[in-house]
């Protein structure tokens, strides 16, 4: 059997005549929505994944309004507390979905403290970090594939690379150490809810090592990020015990993209460009049980597919993005899971 999960960040999809964040004017006329819900459809159409898993959504009826009329009409769907003002995640799914929630509580308290021997300062004191939420409620769904196997699938959407300036400082104003400071705010929460991510993930397969998950989304940051690699995780010391060592790789994430380009002769994977920075910041990583050397893997990644022609290289390109159209790349993961492990409805 095989199905395909993707990741599609929208770029403010909200409906006609409504503004957005703190704005006063509307996002869209109902011309430019009209041609917004147009195209959103069309790439769904082209992209044709049983799974997939949105971000930056604003109103669940303009979602469903992009779905109307395809054969994701009666698929399901869960939107994470849309409320009009700020971006949530979404999932849609040709599965059941057999449950859902918003994780919006980072389920630790962030201490910071250096190293002795750097700061002395610090010795023994131990800051806390007051990052509780998640700047987007993640969404945790499990989907039931046959009457035999369930995914669990996390949609994420990490706190962009946009720096956190003071109120009362405009950007236009700032100073290059403005900016730099406020980057490593963003740095700081970001790096925080990916640690959040990690734990839920972790217990997630420590209760049931068994079950498969899938992890997407737009995570503002490059695949080879310290933030990234936190979610993903290390893979173990290959000098430690073998039953160690096969025990470790459990809680050990593959990207979808490392797995592309080892198949692949070149590499052209990006699904965002800034100020002529070709990056991967929209991700799928899958649990072990597709990695390749797995002796028990359960399936594998066929292929992926990204969806990345609309991004224009404004450092390049005298051409300007249609209004209506993302600011991101869509990457779709084929996935092929083994006939031993499914029984179809």
């Amino acid at each position: 059997m095989k199905f395909s999960i993707a990741t599609f960040n929208v770029e403010n999809l909200i409906t006609a005549e409504k503004p957005i964040y703190n704005d006063t004017r509307p996002r869209y006329t109902q011309e430019q929505y009209t041609l917004k819900v147009a195209w959103v459809r069309e790439q769904l159409l082209k992209m044709d994944a049983e799974v997939v898993g949105f971000q930056e959504i604003f109103e669940e009826q303009a979602l469903l309004d992009c779905i109307a009329g395809t054969p994701y009409e009666n698929a399901h769907l869960f939107v994470a507390k849309p409320n009009g003002i700020g971006p949530v995640n979404a999932i849609l799914s040709t599965f059941p979905i057999m449950s859902a929630q918003v994780v919006e509580e980072i389920p630790f308290e962030f201490l910071f403290f250096d190293e002795e021997k750097i700061e002395q300062v610090l010795e023994g004191i131990r800051i806390p970090i007051p990052i509780k939420r998640f700047s987007r409620g993640v969404i945790r769904a499990e989907l039931q594939l046959s009457n035999t196997l369930s995914v669990l699938v996390y949609v994420l959407h990490l706190k962009s690379k946009r720096p956190i300036l003071p109120e009362d400082l405009d950007r236009d104003e700032a100073t290059y150490t403005d900016i730099a400071k406020g980057s490593v705010r963003s740095l700081l929460r970001r790096g925080i809810e990916a640690c959040g991510v990690r734990q839920l993930l972790s217990e997630d397969i420590r209760l049931n090592e068994d079950r498969p998950i899938i992890v997407l989304g737009d995570l503002n940051d490059s695949d080879t990020s310290v933030t990234n690699q936190v979610i993903i995780g290390e893979p173990p010391y290959r000098k430690l015990p073998d039953d160690v060592r096969f025990d470790k790789w459990k809680y050990v994430f593959q990207n979808c993209k490392h797995i592309q380009a080892r198949k692949s002769i070149e590499n052209f994977h990006y699904t965002y460009i800034h100020n002529g920075h070709y990056e991967s910041l929209d991700n799928i990583f899958v649990s072990n049980h597709f990695a390749e050397l797995n002796n028990n893997k359960i399936g594998r990644i066929m292929d992926v597919r990204l969806y990345n022609d609309h991004i224009i290289d404004k450092t390049i390109s005298m051409n300007k993005k249609p209004f209506y159209v993302s600011d991101h790349g869509q990457v779709v993961a084929n996935i092929h899971l083994f006939d031993n492990n499914m029984t179809p409805y």
